[in-house]
Order: structure tokens, then sequence, then C-alpha cells
């Protein structure tokens, strides 16, 4: 009677928390099934504002990605241009100048430590009802794999592009701009080197996160949706 009971309760505890993580994957398929992309600036950017005749930018975008069709750059201008800004491939008659480097693109898999987490708490349940023995280790490791299986066949996923900005704004003003870094010398040397310089520059910087959340999402399905947030960010700064 020992026995059956025992085996009662262990498959009760399977089918309990197989169906805890199925309804998990349900709530996550249900409650993500539309794309949500949001983008942030991490520091607000106020451009003084200028005659019609100076509202000349010069652009310049980099992606140091490993992504290569990650291409931003040609958005950006038609952007900027729509704003009624003139853009020129020469710096020295821009009146702003536009820099950026798209540092980081890829994907963040918030799920991947709940199923783990989710497996072991169901290896455990299972395995403080059965006890010690081959065969019962043998079903607590299938319960546990068979846990993980479910919960994975919803992801929760997340694409982000994080963005380096710097804008420039011609002054007539003289601007003192102090740099200072750190060379290592060696494996335990270090050289600080400093140095100044003037010019006629008034320097903003920022950085864009652009992210993407929806249920098994895949790149190519967020990318544009990404690229449209960064450039309305970068476009509306003007």
């Amino acid at each position: 009677m020992k026995t059956v009971a025992r085996n009662c309760l262990l498959l009760c505890t399977i089918i309990s928390v197989l169906l805890l993580s199925g309804c998990g994957a349900i709530y996550t398929s249900v409650s993500k099934k539309q794309l949500d992309v949001q983008t942030k600036m991490s520091e607000s950017i106020f451009l003084d504002p200028v005659a019609p005749a100076k509202r000349v930018v010069y652009v310049s975008v980099r992606n140091t990605t490993d992504k290569p069709s990650l291409s931003v750059e040609y958005a950006i201008k038609q952007a900027i241009s729509e704003h009624g800004y003139r853009i020129t491939d020469n710096p020295d008659e821009a009146q702003f100048l536009l820099q950026a480097n798209v540092l980081k693109a890829g994907r963040v898999d918030q799920r991947i430590n709940d199923a783990g987490a989710n497996s072991a708490i169901t290896g455990g349940a299972i395995g403080s009802t059965m006890g010690n023995g081959d065969g019962k280790v043998a079903m607590v490791i299938a319960g546990a794999l068979l846990s993980t299986m479910i919960d994975a066949s919803v992801k929760d996923i997340y694409y982000t592009i994080i963005t380096d900005v710097r804008i420039s704004q011609r002054t007539n003003a003289k601007v003192t701009e102090a740099d200072q870094s750190s060379l290592t010398q060696g494996t335990s040397g270090k050289k600080m080197v400093s140095s100044v310089e003037y010019n006629h520059w008034k320097r903003y910087q920022t950085r864009i996160v652009s992210v993407a959340n929806k249920a098994n999402l895949t790149f190519p399905e967020a990318q544009q949706p990404l690229i449209n947030g960064l450039v309305r960010s970068i476009a509306n700064v003007f």
C-alpha cells in the first residue's frame, strides 16, 4: 500500500509540475504575441536653433557589431533631411556633425535561467517523492528533461541595438576641450596622457538603446523595427 501511495504521489507531482511549466509557456505565447519595440536615450540633447541657411549636417555612422547587414546611415540622413536639414559630405561647411557607432546588436533570452530553475525544481520534487534508487533517479532526470522541453518550446526573446551618438554644433565662441587618458605600460605600469584643445564646437554625447520583445522573436523580424526606432530617436534631436 505504501508503494502504491508513493507512486500515486509521484505521478501527481510530475503532472502538477509539467502543468505549471506548460502554463508558463502558454502565458508567454499569449501575452507576448505582438512585437513590442521601445527606444530610449540615456541623455537628452538640446541644440540651439539656427537660421534655415545654417541647417547643414555632416553624418558619419559606423557599425562595429558582428551584423554587417545592420545599415542605418542612409535612413538617418533621409530622416534628418525630412526635418528641413541639408546633408553634406564636407564637414568644413557643416553647422552640425553627427557621429554614431552601432556598438552592439544581439539577443537576450529572458527565460534561459527560468527554464533551468524549473527543471531543478521538478527534479527536486520528484526526487524527494521517490527517494533513492537507480530507476527512480532515471525518472527524476526524465521528468526534469521533459519539464525543460515544455518550457523551452516558447521563449521570451529580446533583441537590442545599442548605439553611441555624438553631436557637435558649430559656435562662434571659443570652446576648450580637455582630454585625459591612461595608457598601460607592460603588465603593471601606466602612463597618463592629457591634452587641451581649443575649437568652435559644442559637443553632446548620448547612448540610444532600442529593444524589441516578442515570444520566439527572430532577428530578421526585429531588425527593421529596431532600426526605425533608432533612426526616429536620432532625427528628432534636430
